[in-house]
């Protein structure tokens, strides 16, 4: 295997023997000059094909200890829970963890409530997403909100492919479901709190709402604003990283990204909730 990226010392990326990209874990993986061929492959101790390039950023800046415990946890469920599974998993659940713990260490307390709903509905991820918070609680001396399994179940049912049942969900489901996950993403994320009676939230939701509409009826909207787009994504970091973050949600969800014009209005969207510091 030849390493060509250096992540962090025990992670980087690497082409297998077919030339396929990578991502490697292991002690001292990421330590020699780049690139330099692996000779000795009992050295990974664990390797993610197809993981979003946007996450190798996240992966070089999250505390190591948050990402092995993560890819452990991770390595436990998906043996212990049938389907396939996003490769990309570990690294949205070690970003979503080093936020919770960052608010926590801060003070910043977002009551994220508890659903019962998504317990009931998905029992298999909300009894993992307990046993994560468990985890984290124990090996960050830490406690966690409830309201964080909630959070962390969803990742996990976002995750899973091809052992869902399947039902029908009205156009008015999916956009309560869709705006649910972006307010969540964007209050968890930023450590804000967003008003349901501020102006601010029902432009949102008038904006997902339209957004869903024209994904349902697949209708092309215009990619203008280029120039804009980069000056957003430039100044306003944190509102593009949560954007992107929705726009995996999306992807997941209609098969595709979302466009850059379309990601530009997330982050202005996203921008006015940080402005008001709600």
């Amino acid at each position: 295997m030849k390493i060509i990226k250096k992540i962090n010392n025990n992670v980087a990326i690497g082409l297998d023997q077919n030339g396929k990209e990578v991502v490697v874990f292991g002690k001292g993986i990421g330590f020699e000059k780049m690139p330099y061929t692996l000779t000795d492959l009992s050295k990974v101790d664990r390797s993610y094909y197809d993981v979003d390039p946007r996450y190798y950023e996240l992966i070089s800046s999250v505390d190591e200890r948050v990402l092995l415990l993560c890819t452990k946890m991770v390595n436990v469920i998906m043996a212990k829970l049938e389907g396939e599974w996003n490769p990309s998993l570990v690294f949205v659940l070690a970003d979503h963890i080093t936020f919770a713990l960052e608010r926590y260490r801060k003070g910043m307390a977002i009551p994220f409530p508890y659903s019962d709903e998504i317990e009931l509905e998905c029992p298999d991820e909300n009894r993992w997403a307990v046993w994560i918070v468990k985890n984290i609680n124990h090996n960050f001396h830490v406690k966690l909100p409830k309201g964080e399994v909630t959070c962390i179940a969803m990742h996990l049912v976002n995750a899973r492919v091809g052992t869902k049942t399947v039902r029908k969900e009205t156009s008015t489901q999916r956009k309560e479901r869709i705006l649910k996950f972006a307010v969540d993403t964007i209050e968890h994320d930023l450590g804000i709190s967003i008003s349901k009676k501020d102006l601010n939230y029902y432009r949102f939701k008038s904006h997902i709402s339209y957004f869903v509409k024209r994904k349902d009826e697949n209708t092309p909207v215009s990619d203008e604003g280029g120039e804009l787009f980069e000056l957003m994504k430039t100044t306003y970091p944190d509102a593009y990283r949560c954007a992107m973050k929705i726009n995996s949600y999306l992807k997941e969800e209609y098969g595709s990204d979302c466009s850059d014009s379309e990601i530009l209005y997330l982050m202005i969207h996203i921008n006015r909730f940080m402005q008001r510091g709600l």
